[in-house]
């Protein structure tokens, strides 16, 4: 079976990063999907999920509203910028610039797109 990723698409107490991407473990049941986060299998139910075949090769565009649960918590999001990319190699949190086509990565030195199209 090929290596299939998902993310998750809102705020939750599930405990996972808006915008990463974790490689799905298992997915054989209709309304659970468990992930690989940190070697740990975790399940999630399937509507909570973006979930794709290929690996992630584009920044995660992260729109968090300032009335946000967990945005009240910090007290800041990246510069107080409440939208934020997620890298997709290592998943490290970065302020983009709107509407750039796409943006390095100060972490892994990778440059990829933006995927400005599809936000979670």
């Amino acid at each position: 079976m090929p290596k299939r990723w998902a993310r998750v698409r809102r705020t939750g107490a599930h405990g996972l990063r808006r915008g990463a991407w974790y490689a799905v473990v298992n997915d054989s049941k209709p309304t659970i999907v468990f992930l690989d986060v940190h070697r740990r299998n975790v399940a999630m139910d399937r509507t909570l999920l973006d979930v794709r075949d290929d690996p992630p090769s584009m920044w995660s565009v992260v729109r968090r509203a300032a009335d946000e649960p967990e945005t009240a918590r910090r007290e800041s999001w990246v510069d107080l910028n409440l939208t934020y990319g997620v890298c997709p190699q290592c998943r490290t949190r970065t302020n983009l610039t709107e509407g750039a086509a796409s943006a390095g990565c100060g972490q892994c030195g990778g440059t990829f797109p933006i995927d400005w199209a599809h936000p979670c």
